[in-house]
């Protein structure tokens, strides 16, 4: 490695560690101001999670349309890790990147790239894990009217119905339910825990949950059997959609297996004959062409999930 790049490594490395103190700065802190609402909370009775605490109040602040999106991704993701973390990690991966991408000479440009990487893989990963908690959820959900709508006909108030399901249903609709249940006891309003509900999952037909439980609460209809019939339409959709990606699996695995092969044939010829690239990263055009290449491979790959991505 050249002088020229290991300078730059150490100015990055430098960064990156200064970066990790002040986030053990700036956790410690919050760590501190944690435990002062901790001991004030318990002194009134409250029992709200800390991250929840945090990742609500960032969303109410006036932050940027960036930071509240992020806020949400994190939220609905159902992630442990707080947005320093992932900071962190984001670092690391960074790191990692601008080691090992084969890239142009010059050094900013592959920073660029390094950190673009290190952003796609979290914002990807947490993409995926909101995927698949919101799948979960809705897969649970007809059940989960289903509970309601029987202990309705029971005879209990929504209130223990709404606990039922938080007793009887696994994770994540559970818990999402107890936290429900523990926002009405500490005085909310059931539509009030039902739309924070809404925002903590962001599964989309959970808005008409919301609206049949609010208006039935308010006008007293019959509740039980509007949430019996939500229940149905629900099932039904999800059969459909279930349907509708069996048929476009096809088009799917296309999509993702012209997406992954130039990047594989890339990082393979790059392996076998590292000095295949050697002319193209020495010219002055290669950042442009590179910029170029990415900008069309991500412009085809969303005009295939757009073709096979079909709403029912």
């Amino acid at each position: 490695m050249s002088e020229p790049w290991m300078t730059y490594l150490a100015v990055f490395v430098l960064v990156t560690v200064a970066a990790h103190l002040a986030q053990a700065g700036l956790s410690g802190l919050l760590g501190q101001r944690r435990r002062t609402g901790a001991r004030l909370g318990s002194l009134v009775g409250a029992d709200i999670d800390a991250s929840e605490a945090v990742l609500r109040r960032t969303a109410r602040a006036g932050s940027s349309p960036l930071t509240r999106w992020l806020t949400r991704q994190i939220l609905q993701s159902g992630t442990t890790l707080s947005p320093l973390t992932l900071l962190g990690i984001g670092l690391a991966l960074a790191l990692i990147s601008f080691v090992i991408l084969p890239a142009p000479q010059n050094a900013w440009f592959r920073l660029v790239l390094a950190l673009i990487a290190a952003g796609l893989i979290i914002l990807g990963g947490l993409r995926i894990a909101r995927a698949r908690r919101i799948a979960r959820f809705g897969e649970a959900l007809p059940d989960v009217l289903d509970i309601i709508t029987r202990s309705l006909r029971a005879g209990h108030p929504l209130q223990v119905s709404l606990a039922l399901v938080a007793r009887e249903t696994p994770a994540p609709a559970g818990p999402e339910f107890a936290l429900l249940i523990d926002e009405v006891s500490y005085g909310r309003s059931v539509s009030e825990a039902l739309e924070n509900l809404y925002q903590r999952v962001g599964y989309p037909e959970l808005r008409f949950v919301v609206a049949a439980v609010t208006i039935g609460h308010q006008t007293g209809g019959n509740l039980g059997e509007i949430l019996s019939r939500l229940s149905r339409t629900l099932r039904e959709r999800q059969r459909l959609t279930r349907r509708v990606r069996a048929l476009s699996a096809e088009g799917r695995f296309s999509g993702v297996a012209l997406s992954i092969l130039p990047i594989a044939l890339f990082g393979l010829i790059n392996l076998l004959s590292p000095s295949y690239y050697a002319e193209f990263w020495a010219s002055p055009a290669s950042g442009k062409v590179l910029a170029v290449a990415v900008i069309l491979l991500g412009l085809g790959n969303l005009v295939i999930l757009r073709l096979v991505n079909l709403k029912v």
